[in-house]
């Protein structure tokens, strides 16, 4: 009796064993793909050819709007920035009749791109003028989750979230 309790005890403590050996394996598989993807996403913003796709606006006042049927985007290639995007908010000084969006185009000024290894994130800034003098501001995430601000002299700040990716070779 005691030595089928051995064998069983010790059968219990290798499959353990094995079991642990098997997770850190697939930690570290996670941690390699992760690596990877914010590697790729880094050399993305790095090439200054990407696009942003909005999925959600954060007005300053309200809560937050689904842009399933409303998306709005900001490609910049060759550090030329445009951007198409819905907004939700106060306007201080535009013109009556007007889009009511924030639509620019014209090239990226000031641009910054500040790395944090540590969490695998990606901060990358401009500013643009076109009418309105627009300040961009993008948290980029391993994954291309991104959170991006804007920041006009005329409207109230606007924040979305939404994915960026590489821009196709007919959108450019």
């Amino acid at each position: 009796m005691g030595r089928i309790l051995i064998i069983i005890l010790s059968l219990t403590f290798l499959l353990g064993l094995n079991v642990s050996v098997f997770a850190y394996a697939d930690e570290q598989e996670k941690k390699e793909k992760r690596q990877r993807q914010y590697e790729e996403i880094l050399a993305l913003v790095k090439s200054g050819q990407f696009i942003f796709e909005a999925d959600r606006a954060f007005p300053q006042s309200g809560s937050s709007i689904d842009l399933t049927t409303n998306y709005g985007y900001l490609k910049v290639t060759d550090s030329v920035a445009t951007a198409e995007l819905p907004y939700f908010g106060r306007a201080y000084n535009v013109d009556y009749g007007g889009n009511g969006g924030i639509n620019f185009s014209g090239k990226a000024n000031e641009t910054e791109i500040s790395e944090n290894p540590a969490k695998m994130r990606i901060q990358y800034s401009f500013e643009v003028k076109d009418r309105d003098i627009f300040k961009i501001m993008m948290e980029i995430g391993y994954d291309g989750d991104t959170s991006l601000s804007v920041i006009s002299n005329d409207r109230a700040a606007i924040s979305y979230s939404g994915k960026i990716s590489a821009v196709e070779e007919e959108e450019q």
